[in-house]
């Protein structure tokens, strides 16, 4: 019949006209994101042409997805922008500045933090654009050891899907946002070594997925959130070498059990160390230097059978070595005291004032994986063992200008793989062993 053929024929306008209404909603999603891209691009320097690939004639024919550093998901939704620059420096105040390959001379700094160093000389400089705000099914954004500068734009913190914000060594200013509404999936906040002041906002509680928070290197002030302790899946907090204040919450213990990495180092932090600490059974490094942490080394410190490194030098600690640390096994590391200041490359006689009460304990010596042990002008006394054993694994010993006493005879015959040993000013007799493999040894 007449108005069945009539019927059909304008369903199938109906349907080419859906179809045609449906690809131009994509393929707008997909020229937007491309102008967003793009006016990235224009809004920053790109001396060494980094972003050369982004092409904005179209003259090579590259889709947006194929760009460097773009990643996108099969609709063609940018998913990832990952851009890393050449060498950063780091200034701080009127100190030295450093380049990350000169970070190398720093033993500890960035220990728990792998990353692949970018091959590239270029960086972007310049301010980032608003616009990568439009960006919303954005994943991660890494653009780190480039030059940026000027506050974070906040439409960055509004982005709902962001796992991954990577900014470190960069020159950001500005505070962290009092409020934001999105980043509720955020798994790594890396802001570490830019400009960034004030306090660590309560907003931060709500990114309760977080497992990697670094913010070290800025000139973070106030205290260490108690919300800290309310982060069942973090991994790894960094907030050294900033101004926090305050001591440090005994809410840490709470709920840290995949908690391995943990540096508040190069603070000015006062009261003792947490006992909780001794609930973070994951923790692989603890680093407290260039603090003001008084009291004794807790205990419970010694329930930490997977730590790998202890630095609690350049502190006011007192007391006795717990002889619970022997119980850490895979204990490497341990920095007792530090008469050298490892963050500004400056000798200071007047900074270190840890002074413990007796001896290291034997059961600490014994440990079958340590490396370092490294406690100069700690008040330390009493006697070496005759045989220092299990010491298969020990490379560097300095317990200089302690009160050591006794024989040093065949003390350290066992040690094969010494390489540094430094045990002078104190009281002791006797010599050590000619056939140690010690290039650099200090003995009086």
């Amino acid at each position: 019949m007449k108005w069945q053929q009539v019927f059909r024929g304008t369903l199938v306008w109906f349907h080419v006209l859906f179809l045609f209404y449906a690809f131009s909603l994509v393929s707008g999603k997909v020229f937007s994101e491309r102008r967003v891209l793009l006016e990235l691009k224009n809004s920053v320097s790109d001396p060494s042409g980094i972003l050369s690939s982004w092409d904005e004639d179209g003259s090579n024919s590259s889709h947006h997805c194929s760009w460097y550093g773009v990643s996108c998901d099969s609709k063609s939704r940018v998913t990832s922008v990952n851009v890393t620059g050449g060498d950063f420096v780091v200034e701080r105040g009127n100190s030295q500045a450093f380049s990350r390959s000169k970070f190398s001379q720093f033993a500890f700094h960035g220990f728990g933090i792998r990353r692949t160093c970018s091959h590239r000389n270029g960086k972007l400089e310049g301010k980032l654009s608003p616009l990568i705000g439009k960006l919303t099914e954005l994943r991660a954004l890494s653009l780190p050891f480039n030059s940026l500068s000027g506050e974070i734009p906040i439409e960055i913190w509004g982005l709902e899907n962001l796992e991954v914000l990577d900014l470190e060594g960069n020159s950001f200013t500005g505070k962290l946002p009092n409020r934001f509404k999105g980043l509720r999936k955020l798994k790594v906040l890396n802001i570490g070594f830019n400009k960034i002041v004030g306090e660590i906002p309560f907003s931060l509680s709500k990114c309760v997925s977080l497992r990697v928070l670094n913010l070290a290197g800025n000139e973070v002030n106030g205290s260490i959130p108690v919300f800290f302790g309310s982060f069942p899946e973090l991994w790894g907090l960094y907030l050294s070498l900033n101004q926090l204040t305050g001591s440090v919450p005994d809410e840490f213990g709470y709920n840290c059990q995949n908690l391995e990495h943990l540096d508040l180092s190069g603070n000015f932090l006062i009261g003792g160390i947490p006992r909780s600490f001794g609930k973070c059974r994951r923790l692989r490094t603890l680093l407290l230097f260039s603090n003001k942490l008084d009291d004794v080394i807790p205990h419970e410190l010694g329930q930490l059978r997977k730590l790998e490194v202890l630095d609690v030098s350049r502190n006011s600690l007192n007391g006795p070595i717990p002889a619970e640390l022997g119980n850490c096994v895979e204990l490497s590391v341990l920095v007792l005291s530090n008469i050298f200041d490892s963050l500004s490359i400056r000798r200071s006689q007047r900074d270190e004032n840890n002074h413990f009460q007796g001896s290291i304990p034997m059961e600490i010596m014994i440990l079958p994986k340590l490396k370092i042990i490294w406690a100069p002008r700690a008040s330390l006394e009493g006697k070496f063992p005759r045989n220092w054993g299990g010491c298969d694994s020990l490379e560097m010993v300095n317990l200089a200008e302690n009160l050591f006493s006794g024989e040093t005879t065949g003390v350290f015959g066992g040690c094969k793989n010494l390489h540094f040993l430094n045990l002078s000013s104190n009281r002791l007799t006797g010599e050590l062993d000619g056939k140690l493999p010690v290039p650099c040894m200090t003995r009086f």
